[in-house]
């Protein structure tokens, strides 16, 4: 069957040879063909080629029958890699322990439990609940060719054509052919995609997803200390798609580690070259970076080009964790909802692609919605690092450089009060970290482009400040240099602030009720005052009663608020529990049976002489499935 090309092509070893030409091997090809071809079969969470007893198999599909299948000599089936899956017996602990602790992979699948799922969908993530909800909301649509299979597509193929109530979109993902005879502007043959759909007035949504994300994935956050919200980065956005849809290659905003998830009901093919391979990439695509998200290749390239790739298929219920600097690009196989946004895990590696990551920003003048330098700065104050300590050095000496490039068109330079604003250079759009410039119109200028012979320019920092903080051994959290967090941090002023807060609440609720008793004791005054007192009484008691009834409603809102967030948590740990359980007890089941098997055996062993080989069929025990003023400031 397939011999003849294998011998034309290669030239395999008489042990590879032999394996090609044995039946179990010829019927597991043709059974793989049954199932979609080896790239899917391989890269399932459970696939026959994990066990061992296929493990030659596996050799020679990788390096002999994935090239007769395609028909391409030239592939090389070894650059094949496979996701790593969140298993159950695992999964609680990845619940509660730190990413950086188990998070090791480029592409990790995590399957929630279907409980889990339909809770977090439930009046929130359908087609229907979207366009009840949200219909008037208007989105880019984005028009493309779902066959798309190139690093250069034209305007026909990928361009933001139009925009879209969300749901006009969801009736055209309802009845294709009725939407076309009524938008005669769109062609049949194109797919349209509903893409990057802001989430930031979607209040129950986005804490639906907050309730059953794997809490240790929103705990454990370098994004927490940003100082400003950023849609798709701190504030989840939806894609909602069709069967075709493609989003481009490209890698996370400034490298950063993405949450993506599943709602369903359709499929999502993922293809991922982890961040060590990048290079591979830029090496046959030197215009990588200029092209980012604008691309679409199919899987046959990489192995061409000998560049380590992975095909995942993501399934109603999977989050998709990818590693700080994965580049990826996704195709639908279905109507489906997708929400993503970002985390940064405090790992090594996590810093070390973001930094990398910078410097390439730099070189091209790519934009990034992440104040990296900034957020370096926030994270160490609070959790000391060499490696951060090393990157702020280098940003602060580049700022420097550029200043000292710069001096004679400076006429002043002075620290302004603000320093804890996100600001942006208006004219290339880049990161401003210590020096700029003020313009008329309340616009900013980076150190490399100010404008005029005599510029004012301000520093948010001063370098020698920001120096001495970086190398002293201790640091005390200052209104200055921290705070103003979006998320929960360790920073001791926002804690002290929380702190503050919960015990004035409380000291507000004992005074009010104090006040109350003292207003009962009127009783013991003449009756004149008493029919007078009474009545002012009364209506302070009932102000008291609403005070005191605001106050405690407050209080209940933020407890219930709480409450609500553990029993999703407790939803989520329980059904993983459950999960394990069931798992286990058909671990022990199945035990049971091979050892009431083996006891069998045993007797029948004594009792009978010899046993024919034709009772035992290895193929059984795995079944394939068919399914700064004065410049001395500084």
């Amino acid at each position: 069957m397939y011999l003849s090309f294998i011998k034309e092509h290669f030239k395999p070893s008489q042990e590879e040879l032999d394996i090609l030409e044995a039946k179990e091997t010829q019927d597991l090809y043709s059974d793989v063909q049954i199932q979609g071809g080896f790239v899917q079969v391989y890269s399932r969470q459970c696939s026959i080629f994990d066990s061992e007893v296929y493990k030659n198999q596996l050799n020679v599909f990788k390096k002999y029958l994935l090239n007769y299948e395609k028909q391409n000599p030239k592939l090389n089936g070894c650059c094949l890699e496979k996701a790593f899956y969140v298993e159950q017996t695992y999964s609680l602990d990845c619940q509660v322990e730190s990413p950086e602790t188990w998070l090791k992979e480029q592409v990790t699948v995590w399957q929630l439990p279907t409980d889990i799922v339909n809770k977090l969908n439930s009046k929130c993530f359908s087609f229907e609940d979207i366009a009840k909800r949200h219909g008037s909301q208007i989105v880019d649509i984005r028009i493309q060719d779902p066959n798309t299979d190139t690093f250069t597509p034209t305007v026909e193929q990928n361009c933001i054509a139009n925009q879209m109530r969300i749901d006009e979109y969801c009736k055209y993902l309802k009845n294709k052919a009725e939407f076309f005879q009524k938008h005669t502007e769109y062609s049949p043959d194109k797919v349209l995609f509903a893409v990057n759909v802001d989430m930031d007035n979607w209040d129950e949504e986005t804490g639906q997803l907050y309730e059953y994300m794997p809490q240790s994935l929103l705990k454990y956050d370098g994004l927490v200390y940003m100082r400003q919200f950023c849609l798709g980065v701190n504030i989840p956005q939806i894609y909602i798609k069709t069967k075709g849809v493609w989003t481009g290659g490209h890698q996370e905003n400034s490298s950063v580690n993405s949450l993506n998830f599943n709602h369903g009901p359709g499929d999502c093919l993922w293809l991922t070259v982890d961040a060590q391979y990048v290079n591979k990439v830029y090496e046959a695509m030197p215009n990588l970076y200029q092209i980012e998200g604008l691309w679409f290749k199919e899987i046959d390239f990489f192995l061409e080009n000998n560049i380590p790739i992975k095909y995942t298929i993501q399934k109603k219920g999977d989050l998709v964790i990818l590693g700080a600097g994965c580049l990826h690009w996704v195709k639908s196989l279905g109507n489906t909802i997708n929400t993503s946004w970002n985390l940064l895990v405090y790992q090594e590696n996590t810093f070390q692609q973001i930094y990398d990551r910078q410097l390439i920003n730099d070189k091209y003048k790519i934009s990034s919605v992440i104040p990296i330098k900034n957020l370096f700065l926030d994270i160490y104050f609070h959790r000391k690092s060499p490696q951060l300590k090393m990157y702020l050095h280098n940003f602060i000496e580049d700022d420097i450089k550029n200043y000292i490039k710069q001096s004679a068109k400076i006429k002043s330079c002075k620290k302004r009060f603000n320093s804890r604003e996100v600001l942006q250079c208006s004219t290339c759009k880049m990161e401003i970290f210590i020096f700029y410039q003020i313009k008329d119109d309340q616009t900013f200028r980076c150190i490399k482009c100010i404008e005029g012979d005599e510029a004012e320019i301000f520093m948010k920092y001063k370098p020698t400040e920001l120096i001495l903080v970086l190398n002293a051994e201790k640091f005390t959290c200052s209104p200055t240099l921290c705070t103003r967090y979006m998320g929960t941090t360790e920073c001791q002023l926002e804690k002290q602030t929380e702190e503050e807060f919960v015990s004035e609440s409380y000291e507000s609720s004992i005074e009010q009720s104090k006040s109350a008793e003292e207003q009962s004791k009127t009783k013991f005054a003449r009756k004149k005052e008493k029919s007078k007192t009474s009545k002012k009484s009364s209506q302070t008691k009932q102000q008291d009663r609403n005070s005191s009834a605001q106050t405690n409603h407050q209080i209940k809102q933020k407890r219930a608020y709480r409450k609500k967030a553990t029993k999703g948590q407790d939803d989520l740990i329980s059904e993983i529990v459950i999960s394990q359980k069931s798992h286990k007890k058909n671990e022990n089941s199945t035990k049971s049976k091979q050892t009431k098997k083996t006891q069998k055996n045993q007797k029948l062993e004594s009792s009978v002489k010899s046993v024919s080989s034709s009772d035992f069929d290895s193929h059984s025990q795995i079944q394939l499935t068919k399914k700064g003023k004065k410049q001395n400031e500084l």
